[in-house]
């Protein structure tokens, strides 16, 4: 028979509460576009997108190169506590014009390019400390259809602070140097140019983590957590108003060196070349772009991450 104080902490196991959930930290930058802006706003002095380093063609505004359709909200456009309207989706787009030029060096004629920075992003800030996660969500264009099956594409990326590498890089298109990626799931598709793809970097060549098809009229939302001090990432992955579900991780991930998040488009040539910034081919007459939405980065230094505006 068992005695009343093992009968108490038999009682005591069986109702035991549930683990509570990680604790959610604090929205470090907020990137979602309100209802009032317009091209324009991405110019002025407040945006919340940066407007004077800008990563875009030389003597362009953001005027010419932002669209703002009017679609589907994505999962975390949709009305919520910090945005009682919701907020908007923005476009950003590719032309003929958009030949980047760093600073002090010659125009990237190989590239075409036109990213979105956060406004604080400066490389060593508070999104580059303790762990942090980066969100967006992306869709497609029907009228302005990227050249999958010639080019390779960054939709979105983590530069380090010195712009030699990329903590981890969102591809879709097809390479230009497919051995540089290497799957780290056996059967995970790097061959089919309409897909969604991201890697890290650990290795030479990096692990790919994540390939899906780039399906249309679908938001695909996104979530990386990077560990800066743990050298570690994860990956969330869902569609539409689906939570964000673990895809890989946690994963050893080399964090070292800070940097800035782009979100937009860079458009590499089309192989061969010796010179891949400064050569390579691109076709004129250009007209290309992506929808994004939801773009917010999160101190995840409590292990929490935001999988749904609901959670």
């Amino acid at each position: 028979m068992l005695s009343l104080v093992s009968l108490a902490l038999c009682v005591s196991v069986a109702v035991a509460a549930p683990a509570a959930a990680p604790t959610l930290g604090s929205i470090i930058y907020d990137g979602r576009v309100p209802w009032s802006y317009t091209p324009y706003s991405f110019d002025a002095n407040s945006s919340i997108y940066q407007n004077t380093d800008n990563v875009h063609g030389v003597n362009q505004t953001w005027d010419q190169i932002i669209k703002l359709p009017i679609v589907t909200p994505s999962m975390f456009d949709l009305p919520n506590a910090l945005h009682p309207q919701g907020t908007r989706s923005v476009e950003v787009t590719l032309n003929d014009n958009s030949i980047f030029q760093p600073g002090g060096g010659p125009p990237d004629y190989g590239f075409r390019r036109s990213e979105l920075v956060p406004a604080p992003n400066n490389g060593t800030d508070a999104t580059v400390q303790g762990t942090t996660t980066f969100h967006w969500s992306v869709r497609t264009d029907p009228t302005r259809v990227l050249n999958y099956t010639g080019h390779e594409y960054h939709p979105t990326w983590h530069e380090t602070h010195d712009y030699s590498t990329s903590e981890f890089t969102f591809h879709t298109g097809t390479y230009f140097n497919q051995s540089n990626e290497i799957p780290y799931y056996p059967g995970l598709d790097l061959t089919t140019p309409k897909t969604l793809r991201l890697a890290g970097r650990q290795t030479s060549p990096e692990y790919v983590y994540i390939s899906v098809p780039f399906t249309e009229d679908t938001w695909h939302n996104f979530a990386v957590t990077l560990g800066w001090n743990s050298n570690e990432m994860t990956i969330y992955y869902s569609t539409d108003y689906e939570p964000l579900e673990v895809i890989a991780g946690p994963v050893t991930n080399n964090n070292t060196g800070g940097g800035q998040f782009h979100m937009g488009l860079l458009k590499l040539p089309s192989p061969p070349s010796a010179d891949v910034l400064h050569e390579g081919y691109q076709e004129s007459n250009l007209n290309e772009g992506l929808i994004y939405g939801g773009c917010f980065i999160e101190d995840s230094s409590e292990g929490g991450v935001r999988l749904s505006p609901w959670y």
